[in-house]
């Protein structure tokens, strides 16, 4: 445990194996037994061999601490850069960390007017965003309302329609859940399609395309093809772990 406890520090470096053995100060040799068993059972990671140790995907069924943004990105790219190509818009994988939606791989079309967005970006006004915590358990969801509070009326007006802002904001997440899409039309006349992925039951990040609203052609067609590139991806991930 004493281990795992020292990699969870920064689940996203990679810790030599002689700086785990002096921090902890333990024989070398007992260090690499342990660490060789929790590499086997998936507890920990390399990225190369000779390389340092981080965190594993098996903590993640534990903790339910997130797929690792490069092993997603790696499982979700091709279906993504397809999903681009398809539609000749972008085509985005997103995550949520630390309360932002960051965008991890990006497709962008080879034509004159290319719909951007930041990197990382607001929860609430990305429908990449809205996907994921649509599929936050209760009790998540609830957490990351209190550390954030509402939206503002700018980041989702539509709520504000409402006498009860809060719960038109669960009615509205809900029914996301239940679609199985977000979508979302901004001031600019963007458009944009988003759909979540999952690993092991919990929500891991979301597949999405944006374009010009007047270059859409077909609603349910350019809502199908995201929501088909994201069950792709489930089965990817359900096959790589």
């Amino acid at each position: 445990m004493s281990i795992l406890e020292l990699l969870s520090r920064n689940p996203e470096n990679e810790y030599p194996l002689a700086d785990i053995a002096s921090e902890l100060s333990m024989d070398k040799g007992t260090c690499t037994n342990i660490l060789k068993t929790l590499l086997s059972q998936g507890y920990v990671q390399q990225s190369a061999p000779r390389s340092g140790y981080k965190l594993g995907y098996k903590l993640y069924n534990i903790t339910g601490r997130a797929v690792e943004n490069e092993e997603l990105t790696k499982i979700a790219r091709e279906d993504v850069a397809a999903l681009g190509n398809s539609l000749n818009e972008t085509a985005l994988l997103s995550v949520i960390r630390n309360d932002k939606r960051i965008v991890l791989f990006c497709s962008e079309p080879d034509r004159a007017l290319v719909v951007r967005t930041s990197k990382d970006k607001s929860i609430y006004t990305a429908c990449t965003g809205r996907a994921i915590i649509a599929n936050y358990t209760p009790s998540h969801l609830d957490k990351l309302m209190v550390r954030l509070g509402l939206p503002s009326e700018d980041d989702w007006p539509q709520i504000y329609a409402s006498d009860n802002p809060s719960g038109e904001l669960r009615n509205q997440l809900t029914k996301i859940k239940m679609d199985g899409y977000a979508v979302q039309r901004d001031k600019n006349g963007i458009i944009g399609f988003a759909a979540p992925i999952f690993h092991s039951s919990h929500v891991a990040g979301s597949i999405g395309v944006y374009l010009p609203e007047s270059r859409l052609v077909d609603f349910d067609a350019c809502r199908t093809r995201v929501m088909e590139c994201a069950r792709s991806v489930n089965e990817k991930i359900k096959k790589y772990y």
